[in-house]
């Protein structure tokens, strides 16, 4: 198998290793943790289903742990690329909370090329931050509630 296998696979081939996957998770991961991360890969699974964007909304926030955050990428990284070798990294924030980043095997074992992601992300997530400020400023001036 080279690494371009994965381009020409069908939905059924991807879903076949999604379930290859979970089945290796459930038997090293806690019954109830398993049951929130297999909650979360359903709702995904409708949503991507159905063509629609979204947030998970019915997964128990609370339960959502870091394990089960990092399995989920993972997961959502098999679903989109139909690889299973990705690697999920810490990535905090540039006010040091925690974060994750699903990345190629390469990438991953390459300490130079993860320190530009991160330089990368952090300036992404600063810029971010100062037009929500903004924008958040713009919209109480206008009386609009920015509270929804």
């Amino acid at each position: 198998m080279n690494d371009n296998d994965h381009v020409d696979e069908t939905p059924q081939e991807r879903i076949a290793k999604v379930a290859l996957y979970l089945e290796s998770v459930k038997a090293r991961m806690p019954a109830e943790e398993f049951e929130t991360l297999h909650q979360a890969v359903h709702e995904m699974a409708h949503l991507i289903a159905n063509g629609r964007e979204g947030f998970l909304g019915t997964v128990d926030r609370e339960n959502f742990t870091d394990t089960i955050q990092k399995e989920f990428l993972t997961v959502m990284a098999i679903v989109t690329t139909g690889r299973m070798d990705h690697q999920v990294v810490d990535m905090p924030g540039p006010d040091g909370s925690p974060g994750y980043a699903v990345v190629t095997p390469e990438l991953a074992n390459d300490p130079e090329e993860l320190a530009k992601l991160r330089e990368k992300f952090h300036d992404w997530a600063t810029e971010r931050e100062t037009i929500n400020t903004e924008l958040d400023g713009i919209a109480r001036a206008s009386g609009i509630d920015t509270h929804h």
